[in-house]
């Protein structure tokens, strides 16, 4: 599933940057569509890794570290590279969103929001709540909020990795993983019907129908998680039948690229959504058991699917340092430079950072749980090509919510505001 993670990603960095060459299409699902549809991925993964390879004894410490191994390195490469950057694009008297937002509220706020920031920031986690916070233009300090898009200063504006709030809601699942996936089918239904209830509720009873409700709240997101855990177990199911045939995982493979790839060509009335979550959604948890089997001895397609998360994380420094540089040129092309020089740091990240730690935390894996095996779900790999990883996340670029950026040159602090639902 690697190219579809990686085809996900690049619909984040086009809600960000602007779709390639001002090619509609290229848009394909959106951001926030690609975030829900990552979080289906997710949940497959994630069950199929705690059902087929950590069980037993140290299962529970080994996943744990593995998943922090894979998603916190390249994240504070690139937290430390966008301060890094900022720091010295400030030298020459620009500045990129974040850290104008500190210079302007930093020194006044209370000792405690800024220690909750400095955490948010070295631990990834509660990143997700600052989408419901904002700063108090006088005072400086921290307060809630129910609508983050009308306040004048919205808290994940002063996150160095502002898309990074998604990593913490997988963060979330993943602490919550191991309790959950192995459940019996009946207890995982009724956690996903309680899930869609609560955004039902909020929606209808609270009149909370935007993001960051219906996007970044952990609680509604949670049934996207566990409905890719119930699509791992039709897989394990069609796998032992024999159900999974090579043509109707080639046909399944076609159709889920087919609809990423021309979803914004599709009929308005199938982009719509039903209390935040698309109606096309459901088609991804029914096609991803054929979707995987397809895909998991393809070499070339790990490798690309290894891309999607250092895209993820790299792309929004970019679309911060063409605002801050002030370019006229670099902000009307960014939508053509920007996926390419995301790809090309995310092949960087990923060959100084992601795959030197990965033996690392293989070998870490097996120490830890030493019954967790998984070759005979995925052979190893050709010479050259990355190792194969059951637990790569897939981690995609994600939205951040937001206004739309202006394709037109403008304040350094406006022209990065993210796209919003």
């Amino acid at each position: 599933m690697g190219v579809l993670r990686l085809l996900l990603a690049l619909a984040v960095v086009g809600a960000h940057a602007g779709p390639p060459g001002d090619f509609a299409w290229l848009a394909l699902t959106g951001g926030p569509t690609a975030v829900q549809f990552f979080y289906v991925i997710s949940g497959f993964y994630m069950a199929l890794i705690l059902n087929e390879k950590y069980v037993g004894a140290g299962s529970y410490r080994a996943f744990a570290l593995s998943r922090l191994l894979r998603l916190v390195p390249m994240y504070l490469v690139v937290g430390l590279g966008t301060l890094g950057g900022g720091l010295a694009l400030l030298c020459f008297g620009a500045e990129i969103p974040p850290i104008a937002r500190w210079l302007e509220h930093g020194a006044g706020m209370p000792l405690l929001d800024q220690l909750g920031f400095a955490l948010a920031h070295l631990l990834i986690v509660g990143q997700d709540a600052l989408s419901f916070a904002a700063v108090d233009p006088a005072t400086h300090a921290l307060y809630a909020t129910s609508d983050f898009h009308r306040e004048a200063v919205p808290a994940w504006q002063f996150l160095l990795v502002p898309q990074a709030w998604t990593v913490a809601l997988e963060l979330w699942f993943y602490a919550l993983a191991p309790f959950l996936v192995r459940r019996s089918a009946r207890f995982v239904l009724a956690l996903i019907a309680a899930s869609l209830a609560l955004r039902a509720a909020l929606k209808y009873g609270f009149a909370l129908e935007r993001d960051p409700w219906t996007f970044r709240f952990f609680p509604c997101e949670l049934a996207l998680f566990l409905s890719g855990s119930l699509s791992y177990r039709a897989y394990a199911l069609l796998r032992r039948r024999g159900w999974l045939g090579a043509q109707a995982c080639s046909l399944a493979t076609i159709a889920l690229l087919v609809l990423v790839v021309g979803y914004a060509w599709l009929p308005k009335e199938l982009q719509r959504k039903l209390i935040g979550l698309p109606v096309l959604l459901p088609l991804v948890p029914l096609l991803l058991p054929w979707v995987f089997e397809g895909t998991r001895r393809l070499a070339f397609d790990r490798a690309l699917g290894e891309l999607s998360y250092p895209v993820y994380l790299v792309h929004f420094a970019l679309v911060f340092a063409a605002g801050a540089l002030g370019s006229p040129w670099l902000q009307e092309t960014q939508d053509l430079w920007v996926p390419l020089a995301s790809l090309v740091l995310a092949i960087a990240l990923w060959r100084l950072v992601g795959r030197p730690l990965e033996e690392r935390r293989q070998h870490l894996s097996a120490r830890l749980a030493p019954s967790a095996s998984a070759d005979e779900l995925i052979p190893a790999p050709r010479r050259g090509l990355p190792a194969p990883d059951l637990d790569a996340p897939p981690s995609v670029g994600r939205d951040v919510g937001g206004p739309a950026p202006s394709r037109r040159p403008s304040a350094p602090a406006e022209v990065n505001a993210p796209r919003g639902t």
